[in-house]
C-alpha cells in the first residue's frame, strides 16, 4: 500500500494545503491514506503558531490528512536543514510511510541530483564560500544557494540562484538530501506549486498563509474565501475564545526573561553562539516591540531568521546540552495527534513495525533522550499557551489524541 507523508506547518491550514493533499493522493491512487508530519507549538521560523497544534491537527483531518504525527519544537523551531532531517526521520521511522510528498516551483527540476550531491560531499571550495557568504550576513539559504551556484558551470549559476530563491525548493533540497545521506527508502513526490508562494501578497483563494495571518490580524473578510469552511470556523472560534497566539504577549514574556538573565545564563541556550547573548541584553531595554528588537540585532552575523529561532529558544529554555544530544541521536518517539478511522487502521496494521515506540502522551516517552524531548516539548507547549488570552496550562495532559471519523 501506498502511504504519502507530508511535512506541514499549517499555520493556518488553507485552500492550497487542502490541493496539495488531493493532488498527491490522486497521483497516487486512491485509497493511499496521507500521514501529516505537523510543527508544534512554534514555527521553523520562530514563530509561535497562530492555532494550538490540536486545532491544526484537526483542520488537516477534516480535509483530508488521516493521520497526525507531531514535530517536537527541537526540529520544528530549526534550520531548514534540521527542520528538514528530524521530519523525514520521523517519516522513515514510522517504517510503513512509503512516499512523501511537498511543493516545488516545479515538478520537474533539472540537476537536482547534482544540487544534492554536492550538499552531501561538500567540496572544499563549497564550504570555503559558504562560509565566506555567511561571514556577510546573508541567510544560511541565501549563501548555501551562492556557494553551490559556484560549483557549477557559467550557464548554470543562474538557474541554481533562481531554483533556490523560493523558500518551497531549499526545503524541498533538504528533504531529498537527508533521505539520499541516510538511505530511506522514502520515495520524493514533488507537486507544483500552486497560488501565492509564501513572501508573496495575495487576497485571492490561492493565497498563502502569510496573507491569510495579515489579514486575519486586520480582520478582513476575504480570508474566509482562501481556507476550507471547517478551517475557517475553526480559527473564528479560536479568536472569541481567546486561543490565538499573541505577539505583544510573545514580547513581553521574552522582555521580561531576558531582564532578569545574565549572560552566563543564555550561553547555556542551544544555539546562542559568538556573543549573541550579550547583542539580546544590548538590545532589550531600548527595543519598542519585538519587531523592533530582532531588527536591532540582525546584524551581518546573524539573520532575522536565525534570531527569531534563538528567541523562542529563550522561551522555551532549551539548553544546548539536551538539544545536542537529542538532534545527534535522532527522534527517540513518533507522537501521534490525531487520525480519522483511516489513519487509526494504520497505525493498527503497521505501527508495530515502527522502529521507535508511538505514543500519544509525553509522559509516555521513554529513555533519557525521550524523557529529555517530552519536557522541552511540555515547556514549548505551556508557553504558547501564555501567549493566548485563555491559556489552559494543562492541555498536554488533557489532549490525546484528536480523532476525526
Amino acid at each position: 500500500m501506498n502511504i504519502i507523508g507530508i511535512v506541514a506547518e499549517y499555520n493556518p491550514f488553507h485552500n492550497g494545503h487542502a490541493l496539495h493533499i488531493a493532488r498527491v493522493r490522486a497521483l497516487l491512487g486512491e485509497p493511499a491514506p496521507v500521514a501529516v508530519v505537523l510543527s508544534s507549538a512554534f514555527t521553523q521560523r520562530g514563530l509561535p503558531a497562530l492555532l494550538d497544534k490540536w486545532t491544526r491537527a484537526r483542520a488537516a483531518l477534516l480535509n483530508g490528512a488521516d493521520l497526525v504525527l507531531e514535530l517536537p519544537f527541537v526540529y520544528a523551531c530549526n534550520g531548514g536543514a534540521e527542520f528538514a532531517a528530524g521530519a523525514v526521520d520521523i517519516l522513515a521511522a514510522a517504517r510503513f510511510v512509503t512516499h512523501i510528498s511537498f511543493g516545488m516551483e516545479s515538478e520537474h527540476s533539472p540537476g537536482i541530483e547534482n544540487i544534492i550531491d554536492v550538499l552531501l560531499t561538500e567540496p572544499k571550495s563549497f564550504k570555503e564560500n559558504l562560509k565566506i557568504n555567511l561571514s556577510r550576513g546573508r541567510s544560511y539559504s541565501a549563501s548555501v544557494a551562492e556557494a553551490l551556484s559556484m560549483e557549477f558551470k557559467e550557464s548554470e549559476k543562474e538557474r541554481v540562484l533562481e531554483f533556490f530563491s523560493s523558500p518551497n525548493n531549499s526545503l524541498a533540497v533538504s528533504y531529498m538530501t537527508r533521505i539520499k545521506k541516510i538511505g530511506y527508502g522514502l520515495i520524493p513526490v514533488p507537486i507544483k506549486r500552486v497560488g501565492a508562494g509564501y513572501h508573496d501578497k495575495n487576497e485571492s483563494a490561492l493565497a498563502g498563509a502569510a496573507s491569510i495571518r495579515e489579514g486575519f490580524g486586520r480582520g478582513d473578510a476575504w480570508i474566509e474565501n482562501a481556507m476550507p469552511a471547517s478551517s475557517f470556523e475553526a480559527l473564528k472560534e479560536a479568536k472569541a475564545s481567546g486561543r490565538v497566539a499573541d505577539a505583544d504577549a510573545f514580547w513581553a514574556l521574552l522582555r521580561g526573561i531576558l531582564l532578569r538573565s545574565k549572560p552566563e545564563e543564555l550561553k547555556n541556550i542551544f544555539g546562542m553562539y559568538e556573543g549573541m547573548e550579550n547583542l539580546f541584553l544590548k538590545n532589550v531595554t531600548s527595543a519598542k516591540n519585538y519587531d523592533d528588537f530582532i531588527g536591532r540585532c540582525v546584524c551581518a552575523r546573524y539573520t532575522r531568521g536565525r534570531l527569531q529561532r534563538q528567541a523562542a529558544r529563550v522561551l522555551v529554555r532549551l539548553d544546548r546540552s539536551d538539544a545536542g544530544s537529542i538532534t545527534q541521536s535522532g527522534p527517540p518517539y513518533i507522537r501521534v495527534l490525531g487520525y480519522t478511522a483511516y489513519g487509526r487502521q494504520v497505525l493498527h496494521e503497521y505501527g508495530d513495525g515502527a522502529s521507535v515506540p508511538i505514543i500519544t502522551r509525553l509522559a509516555a516517552a521513554q529513555g533519557n533522550h525521550g524523557a529529555s524531548l517530552a519536557e522541552v516539548e511540555f515547556r514549548a507547549a505551556r508557553i504558547w499557551e501564555c501567549l493566548t488570552r485563555s491559556p489552559n496550562l494543562r492541555s498536554e495532559t488533557e489532549n490525546h489524541v484528536v480523532q476525526v471519523v
